[in-house]
């Protein structure tokens, strides 16, 4: 098994909320193998980059993707956000999750 990923813990951050928006910090970093303080982190760039908004509902987050800003890569030809998570994770699962807003 390779020691190094395709997608960046940004994407799979991404990826993660994609198939539960009310994911706990805790649960991401558990499930991605990484220090709650690094999920902190990637939450935070995503969320002032405009890729995330979080919602508050008492003492639990609930978060939303901005599906339609493009891609920060500079090579490619920025497809957009929901395109990308389109391709990674089930349909079926994102349109449950917002039916469920």
């Amino acid at each position: 098994m390779a020691s190094w990923s395709f997608l960046t813990n940004h994407a799979r951050v991404l990826v993660h909320i994609a198939g539960d928006p009310a994911a706990r910090l805790r649960d991401i970093a558990l499930t991605l193998s990484i220090t709650e303080r690094s999920a902190f982190r990637i939450v935070d760039d995503l969320e002032k980059a405009g890729y995330l908004e979080k919602q508050r509902n008492g003492r639990r987050t609930r978060y939303s993707i901005q599906a339609e800003l493009p891609l920060i890569d500079p090579v490619a030809s920025s497809p957009s956000i929901g395109e990308i998570l389109a391709l990674l994770v089930p349909v079926e699962a994102l349109q449950m999750r917002n039916e469920g807003d």
